[in-house]
């Protein structure tokens, strides 16, 4: 109907790869044709022809996706632009409840997704399973080791921690760190602690916290602060924003003022979805464009081409009121 090749035509309805170069016109004819025929692409014998679904899956290990964690929301959202300007779609896969880690990995490399972002721990069993196979998977935020990882550079982020709270004149700092066994928490921590030490910052490894009010400080904590103590800490070095917004106003409520007489640096940079008082003095990691860097390594190992065991993004100092 159109007049046209089936190479022409291939080229215009289906994106095929070829040397066939069609004028605007011919696109016109071509596209003017399908409608009047209301012929669709058939994208499961498309993927069936090319060996691809043009889908990347995103997995965050067996942890559900808490769609309230600001970290998260960046995530996703930079992972989304990235597929966007890609053409590709997104494919979430959810947690696999009483599923055995041969289930899951075949059913994330079954060929519904080309390939695979991931958030998960090195020890997860899945994780040996897909470094051990010819399945494209890129890791982001922490490193894996045996998976290409995009990470953010988290020793120098620990360090700015350290030298901006020696700058304000911070000698006795209580450090907080997590209790899940991350990569970035761990890299971050001993950073801040080599560069205090180097600094003559003398510093305490607090309570290892999780998320939520876990992280509120304890009374002996606290105590650390009690302005009668001829030794007492003036800061707190937090492994998350989130220990930042759950401390503050607990300090006050003791009668206690930030900054002056207790500072807090964070660490993500990321905004809460509610309101804060409080401009908190962070890290800022810029989640969004890990994510987006972590899609583009990705479609370079679907392509087949090499690319690095990992990927260090830089961070930057994020000013806030809480210094």
């Amino acid at each position: 109907m159109a007049g046209v090749s089936k190479m022409a035509a291939s080229v215009v309805l289906n994106g095929a790869r070829s040397g066939t170069r069609v004028s605007d016109a011919t696109r016109a004819r071509i596209n003017a044709a399908a409608v009047e025929l209301d012929y669709r692409v058939n994208p499961i014998a498309r993927s069936l022809r090319t060996k691809q679904t043009d889908i990347i899956g995103f997995y965050s290990g067996n942890h559900s996706l808490e769609d309230r964690s600001p970290y998260l929301s960046e995530i996703l959202l930079g992972i989304r632009s990235a597929t966007d300007e890609s053409d590709k779609d997104l494919l979430m896969f959810g947690v696999f409840d009483g599923k055995s880690e041969a289930e899951v990995f075949r059913a994330l490399s079954d060929g519904r997704v080309d390939g695979l972002v991931i958030h998960a721990a090195p020890d997860d069993p899945v994780v040996k399973l897909l470094a051990g196979s010819k399945f494209p998977v890129v890791a982001h935020t922490d490193a894996l080791g045996t998976i290409p990882s995009v990470v953010i550079d988290d020793e120098e982020g620990g360090r700015m921690q350290a030298r901006l709270l020696h700058e304000f004149g911070h000698r006795r700092v209580l450090v907080r760190t997590s209790k899940h066994p991350f990569i970035s928490v761990k890299r971050r921590t001993m950073a801040f602690l080599t560069e205090a030490e180097n600094l003559g910052i003398e510093t305490k490894v607090g309570r290892k916290t999780t998320h939520g009010q876990d992280h509120a400080l304890d009374a002996d904590e606290l105590a650390l602060f009690s302005k009668s103590r001829s030794d007492r800490y003036s800061a707190i070095a937090c492994w998350d924003d989130g220990c930042a917004y759950v401390q503050i106003p607990q300090l006050i409520e003791s009668g206690l003022k930030v900054p002056d007489d207790v500072a807090i640096v964070g660490y993500n940079g990321v905004d809460p979805y509610y309101p804060l008082a409080w401009d908190v003095t962070s890290i800022d990691c810029q989640w969004d464009q890990v994510a987006r860097t972590a899609v583009k390594v990705l479609l370079d190992r679907i392509q087949g081409k090499e690319v690095p065991l990992e990927t260090r993004l830089p961070v930057r100092l994020r000013r806030g009121g809480t210094v």
